[in-house]
Parts: C-alpha cells; sequence; structure tokens
C-alpha cells in the first residue's frame, strides 16, 4: 500500500490519502495482482471520535466505500 497527499490542512478536521494497492484478491479473483485505486479518509469528529472510511476504485467502476472504522475513545 502507498499513499500520498498533502498535509492535513491548518483548521480542516479532514484527511483525505489517496493511493494504490495491489490487489490479493480482495475484490475478486479477477482483480489478483493488478493495482486498485484507494483513497482513505480519516475525519476527526471530536479529541474522543475519529472516523476511518476506506475506499476502492476498481477498473471501470466507481469508487466505493469499502470499510469504516469508527475510534471512540473509552470514558474513566
Amino acid at each position: 500500500m502507498t499513499y500520498r497527499g498533502p498535509a492535513l490542512a491548518e483548521g480542516s478536521n479532514v484527511l483525505s490519502l489517496p493511493g494504490t494497492f495491489t490487489d490479493p484478491g480482495v475484490l475478486g479473483p479477477e482483480y489478483v495482482g493488478k493495482t486498485i485505486p484507494m483513497r482513505t479518509v480519516i475525519t476527526i469528529r471530536s479529541n474522543d471520535r475519529h472516523t476511518f472510511d476506506l475506499y476502492f476504485t476498481p477498473p471501470g467502476q466507481p469508487e466505493r466505500l469499502v470499510d469504516r472504522v469508527v475510534y471512540t475513545r473509552k470514558t474513566k
């Protein structure tokens, strides 16, 4: 996996990291070994909650959300 992108802009709470990965078969056998564009979006919703959204763009198809992780700080 490789990411390339600008740093988080001052005052912004969203970091978008475009990149690519070599598909081991996650998208199906027809994509094995192919380079797939991807994007991870990290959104800082508060000091206690962040979300990570992962998008893939298979060849000839629109971008799709493939995973979302929500991090929430545990309260004491």
